[in-house]
């Protein structure tokens, strides 16, 4: 897809927005260069845009934010159907007079269904092009009023009774429930508590849910930090909802942080880069990890049992211990 996203951009206007997600990464990393602005909900990503976009804008996709409409709108489909609809939604209030939406996916992407999605809100018909794999639909702005999707009501930051009384989002994963395996590390606190006014750090925090638990626990200072910018908001809601101590910040997998900082850090990463599942994930946060512990610190991860943690982690650390291992997850205690 990022052959068929470079034609693309290469092709385009300079009044052009990308609207950028974990899809677009290799492209940037690529040392490709783009006349247009480029918007996206991941840190990392706005990040490695600067210096290679005319502007480039971190956000849970606001697009006032941006100042001014597009002639051209281009949008590798996301993995997050809500962010997608929300897209396609917000677009065609920023196409100025003979605009376009241009979406790109593979076939199992949804690429099919977001395309009708787009002609409806668009007033136009549908259009759908197929390159080998990947497909291309090109949607020119005919009404600003056309059916918008069902975006699950994307702006709205909720407390949820399924998070205990939490706040959440669309465009955050699994937004509207509490993960197994977080939930499993949580169960763990009891027996692995630092002590009061300890340093804890929350790498990959989502909407914040280990960090509460903890705190309920014991006084201790938080530094929260995630890529996801809808991550970022329902986090420091939630902080400032239960008066956590600490701060919530955008990270890339903690890289951003100062070196020794923490006495205790919780983890539950990611293994999926977008539609991929990206082998290297855990070792990043594995050895972000072991940089950002103090020498008396340790870490307490859970990842899904087919993730070799055992192995990876102790190419970091010096003592890796399985605490639990229940209905597919495994909690590790590792440290110096």
């Amino acid at each position: 897809m990022a052959t068929l996203l470079c034609q693309e951009l290469q092709n385009a206007p300079r009044e052009t927005l990308w609207i950028a997600d974990e899809n677009s990464k290799a492209l940037l990393q690529q040392g490709f260069n783009f006349g247009g602005d480029l918007l996206s909900n991941r840190w990392d990503i706005a990040r490695l845009a600067e210096g290679k976009t005319a502007r480039s804008f971190f956000s849970d996709f606001h697009f006032e934010e941006l100042g001014r409409n597009y002639r051209r709108i281009v949008f590798p489909v996301s993995k997050e159907k809500a962010v997608v609809h929300h897209v396609i939604n917000r677009a065609a209030e920023f196409l100025g007079e003979g605009g376009e939406l241009v979406l790109i996916g593979g076939k199992q992407s949804g690429i099919k269904t977001y395309a009708a999605k787009a002609a409806q809100r668009f007033g136009c018909a549908k259009q759908l092009q197929k390159h080998g794999s990947d497909y291309v639909s090109t949607n020119p702005l005919q009404s600003h009023s056309g059916e918008k999707a069902d975006d699950q009501g994307y702006c709205e930051l909720r407390r949820l009774e399924t998070l205990n009384g939490l706040y959440s989002k669309p465009g955050l994963f699994g937004w509207n429930k509490i993960d197994r395996g977080s939930a499993l590390l949580a169960e763990q606190f009891s027996q692995c508590l630092p002590s009061d006014g300890a340093h804890v750090v929350d790498l990959g925090c989502g909407y914040g849910y280990l960090s509460t638990q903890l705190a309920a626990q014991g006084n201790y200072h938080f530094t929260a930090t995630d890529n996801n910018a809808a991550a970022l908001i329902a986090c420091r809601e939630n902080f400032a909802d239960r008066n956590l101590d600490g701060a919530v910040v955008p990270s890339d997998a903690g890289a951003e942080l100062e070196t020794n900082i923490a006495d205790l850090l919780i983890c539950n990463p990611p293994f999926h880069q977008g539609f991929q599942v990206e082998g290297d994930l855990t070792d990043r946060f594995l050895r972000q990890s072991a940089r950002l512990l103090k020498n008396s610190g340790y870490a307490l991860f859970v990842v899904n049992e087919f993730i070799p943690l055992a192995r990876k982690g102790r190419d970091h650390f010096a003592t890796v211990e399985q605490l639990a291992n229940e209905q597919g997850f495994c909690v590790y205690r590792l440290s110096q």
